[in-house]
């Protein structure tokens, strides 16, 4: 921290050093021992060599880079940060409009041999010369010409590190790391941008475009849904134009045309540079649009224009105001678009009207469906949808609608193989009727995920309609979905990442996004994400449970989350997510007489915490069996628990397949005493879903098959099950395994102990 007075550097202050902890001289001795920030340490440390002023220059290109584009080069675990630190490139396609002296400079910086970087920090501020008068004058600068400044490259890198360290090393290290930062400031003349470049946000492409919600002026103040459907249509179209980035409808419907817009606020937060608003006047058999293109950043009309025509010609109008667009962006259309533009979905207008009807119902399903119920919306719109392809058999975009909608009833409400033949049906009918459609082929992908979890075939299709989609969230969704089931966890991360660069106010992407992080252990990214999630929506109160439940799983201290439920309001407070959750922490704590309070409150019906862990609901009286068997009470006589036992029971055998349920079943048989039946269900289980073939729910399931060993006294089963749990993405956590009772029969042994130990937190 610098201070100033009268433009004179009075003091400075390091206020954290990555050594700055409690550490005694006898930890710094330890040969091979790590301290330090893992995010910011060079190669050399984790490796055990010995450091010198070059590995704090190292950390300084951490920071320069961090400061560049928002994060770190290299995130994840000490393990995953210690493996890159050493091995992986700098992932320089990330640093968007960054210049490549800049560039050239943080090559130098974060050069894996430190003979290879700056040797001093007169080196590198001689080359931060040479970088600012290339940038200024746009001329080219490798890495190799940075090298050349100053000193000579030393040519070899440090010894082995002395058995015996000092504090004076790590005094004369922060010093070093002092003078560095002081020389920094200095040459960047204490302003935000850095290079004159900014920091936080780059600049829009030119070619790219937001199309704000139509406003509906028409008499018939109902028809607000039909402007939507113009607007959507508008937007659809120019999304199939590969040199387009264009904003998906999620992102735009906020801004509604009854609300004060400001058009250079919204393109900011956006990221576009230019802004479609309009309006529709529907009158009969007559339609009215009006369209206005502006630049955003300079509040100038690029184009403008309303079309007067028949409804029958409500097609043609969207298809020449998203070319006509295209054009004025310089935006160069393929035959293969043009003709996907120009396709005329159907001809018959009522099945139109209703379509639109169903979109609009599913447009609340698109934003919500992982945070609140929205079973009744899609139950609306599937009767729409059967109404439209009934009126016109082969409207083939309702057809993909109405599979779509029956795969998100199977996979969130309803696993049996009846309501997956309903989503057969209809992309069966997508399929006969327009095969080569890229919505019939993203469909279909959908369709072979969610239904069949066919992750190959499902790429396949995901391929063809990608060509077709280039800017279709749904299918970098899509995709992101399977490399997170498949175990590509980064690239998943990037995939959410990317959806959320045309569709930035999309709660559920930024949800699924907060949760690939946690369960990858980047908590600090995660609770970064949820905080988003929080702001995105705020009307939705419960959303401020998940960020505890980070700190949880993380430390294992549940004070925020008890924090968080109490400063509830009382229309809140009753919620059934907010009771389940307040019963799982009273299990948690012990507290079996808030936890029998809790069960009676919620008088039956199925429990939505995370009952033996895995993703499915239970019958809220398996927390009674449980209860009871912590109590030390026995179970197998009772009547209730043995009707508890056949209500899920039931729900496994009108899905077979289904592994969490039949886990769960396990976990349920194993407090009931049914000990062989019960590890019988807990194998099958996993077999049904390995890791290898689902890396999200796969762990979870093996949990409850460790459950189901902890309580049959096969300790050295659950011992053998949990241990690589501890190591793998939602895996094992910290908190679950210090504070929870499944594993109460394992907290005597020792090995208990040690794994607790490898997944204490680092930092």
């Amino acid at each position: 921290m610098l201070s100033w007075e009268e433009g004179r550097l009075e003091n400075v202050k390091i206020i954290d050093l990555g050594l700055a902890k409690g550490v005694t001289e006898d930890a710094l001795s330890i040969a091979g021992s790590f301290i330090g920030t893992p995010t910011y340490a060079s190669p050399e440390q984790f490796a055990g060599l010995g450091t010198d002023i070059r590995s704090d220059l190292y950390s300084l290109g951490v920071t320069l880079w961090e400061m560049l584009s928002g994060k770190p080069p290299f995130c994840g675990s000490v393990a995953e940060l210690m493996d890159q630190h050493q091995h992986a490139a700098p992932p320089s396609v990330k640093l968007k409009n960054i210049p490549e002296p800049t560039i050239a400079l943080l090559d130098v910086l974060l050069a894996k041999d430190p003979s290879r970087r700056f040797q001093d920090p007169a080196q590198l501020l001689k080359a931060v010369t040479k970088v600012r008068g290339a940038i200024g004058s746009r001329l080219r600068l490798t890495a190799d010409e940075l090298r050349s400044a100053g000193e000579p490259v030393a040519a070899r890198s440090p010894k082995a590190k002395p058995k015996k360290r000092t504090i004076r090393w790590v005094v004369g290290s922060g010093l070093c790391v002092a003078a560095v930062a002081i020389a920094w400031f200095f040459f960047s003349a204490r302003t935000a941008f850095l290079f004159n470049q900014p920091v936080n946000k780059s600049l829009p492409p030119e070619k790219s475009v937001a199309v704000l919600p139509f406003e509906s002026i028409g008499a018939n103040k109902d028809d607000a849904y039909f402007a939507d459907g113009v607007q959507d249509e508008i937007l659809n179209n120019l999304a199939k134009i590969a040199q387009l980035k264009v904003i998906s409808r999620t992102s735009v419907m906020k801004y509604r045309a009854s609300t004060e817009r400001d058009l250079r606020q919204i393109a900011n937060a956006l990221g576009v540079a230019n802004v479609l608003e309009g309006t529709v006047r529907r009158d009969g058999k007559h339609v009215r649009v009006s369209t206005e293109l502006v630049d955003a950043r300079s509040d100038n009309t690029i184009w403008a224009d309303s079309y007067d025509r028949d409804l029958t010609d409500i097609f043609a109008i969207q298809s020449e105001v998203a070319q006509t667009i295209a054009a004025k962006l310089a935006a160069t259309l393929s035959p293969q678009e043009k003709q996907n533009i120009g396709r005329k979905p159907t001809e018959n207008l009522e099945a139109y009207d209703l379509y639109l009807r169903a979109k609009e119902l599913l447009v609340n399903v698109r934003i919500a469906s992982f945070v609140e119920g929205v079973r009744k919306p899609m139950v609306g719109a599937i009767a729409l949808l059967d109404r439209a392809t009934d009126a016109d058999p082969k409207f083939t975009l309702a057809c993909c609608r109405l599979a779509e909608t029956h795969d998100l009833v199977y996979y969130l409400y309803d696993h049996t193989p009846e309501q997956r033949n309903l989503a057969d049906a209809a992309i069966s009918r997508a399929l006969a009727s327009e095969p080569d459609l890229p919505e019939v082929q993203l469909i279909y992908a959908e369709h072979l995920y969610y239904a069949f979890r066919d992750y190959e075939r499902a790429r396949e299709h995901l391929a063809i309609a990608r060509r077709d989609l280039p800017n279709d969230t749904e299918a970098i969704a899509l995709e992101a979905f399977m490399d997170r089931r498949q175990g590509h966890w980064e690239k998943a991360i990037q995939e959410f990442k990317d959806t959320l660069e045309r569709d930035p106010g999309n709660s559920v992407s930024v949800e699924n996004l907060a949760l690939t992080l946690e369960r990858t252990r980047q908590f600090r990214a995660a609770e970064q994400m949820f905080d988003r999630l929080i702001a995105l929506r705020p009307d939705h109160a419960t959303l401020k449970m998940q960020k505890p439940l980070v700190i949880y799983k993380e430390t294992g201290d549940d004070a925020a989350i008890r924090a968080a439920i109490a400063a509830f309001p009382g229309s809140i407070s009753d919620d059934r997510a907010v009771l389940c959750t307040r019963l799982s922490f009273a299990f948690v704590d012990r507290d079996w007489a808030q936890a029998k309070e809790l069960i009676e409150k919620l008088d039956g019906g199925d429990d939505e915490g995370d009952f033996a862990y895995g993703d499915a609901d239970v019958p809220v009286g398996c927390y009674s069996i449980l209860l009871a068997r912590l109590q030390g009470e026995e179970t197998g006589a009772n009547g209730s628990f043995a009707e508890t036992r056949e209500q899920l029971n039931e729900t496994v055998q009108k899905a077979p397949e289904n592994a969490p349920f039949l886990s769960k079943l396990a976990a349920l048989d194993v407090l009931l005493n049914n000990k062989e039946i019960a590890i019988a269900e807990a194998k099958r289980a996993v077999e049904l879903m390995p890791i290898s073939k689902d890396a999200v729910f796969g762990p979870r399931v093996q949990l409850a098959l460790a459950v189901v060993y902890a309580w049959t006294n096969e300790l050295d089963l659950a011992f053998e099950t949990l241990s690589p749990l501890t190591k793998i993405p939602n895996g094992l956590f910290y908190g679950e395994l210090k504070r929870e009772p499944y594993w109460d029969p394992l907290r005597k042994d020792p090995r208990f102990d040690k794994l607790l130990a490898e997944l204490a937190p680092r930092d």
